[in-house]
């Protein structure tokens, strides 16, 4: 088996997929504020027919994430409060990352940020708060490092591409959008 067949099965193995977690963030987001939603709810928000949250629901049941009372609210259980936790902090520190350190623009880094937050192992989510933690240091050392790589302005030279860039420079296909 070759090397992107196994990272394809790593990624279909998963914790989690992006609709599963849209789904707990919304059951989480209805629960901040105030009152556990029913199916009706989670479809409204998600924009997603009630069927749709009931065929995941039963999957979130089955993954112990979420119970469904007598009076059909949802409520995240202990295992899926802690998965929504650690969601929550790997979109609020790859979001900051993008912003703070790269430069991207808001709206960009929270798209972005959201599609990666469910991807990424909790080693390179402690990983990024470590380098994130270093990078805030209020050493002239290190804020010197962040002004300098900021006003960096890289660019490669049409026909040919650096270490990074297999056969299309990134830096000129970001430009072009």
């Amino acid at each position: 088996m070759g090397e992107s067949q196994k990272m394809w099965k790593a990624f279909e193995a998963n914790e989690i997929s992006h609709s599963v977690a849209h789904y707990l963030l919304a059951v989480a987001d209805h629960t901040q504020s105030g009152t556990s939603p029913r199916a009706a709810d989670i479809a409204r928000t998600l924009e997603v027919s009630r069927a749709a949250v009931s065929l995941q629901l039963r999957t979130l049941k089955e993954h112990c994430l979420v119970e469904v009372s007598e009076n059909h609210r949802i409520h995240l259980t202990p295992l899926g409060q802690d998965l929504v936790g650690r969601i929550t902090s790997k979109r609020q520190v790859l979001r900051a990352f993008l912003c703070e350190i790269l430069g991207v623009d808001e709206a960009t880094a929270e798209a972005d940020a959201c599609k990666i937050e469910h991807l990424i192992s909790e080693e390179s989510g402690a990983a990024l708060v470590r380098f994130m933690t270093f990078l805030r240091n209020k050493d002239t050392n290190v804020q010197s490092l962040l002004e300098d790589f900021k006003k960096l302005t890289a660019d490669c030279p049409p026909g040919t591409t650096c270490d990074f860039c297999i056969s299309e420079c990134l830096l000129n296909s970001a430009r072009r959008n």
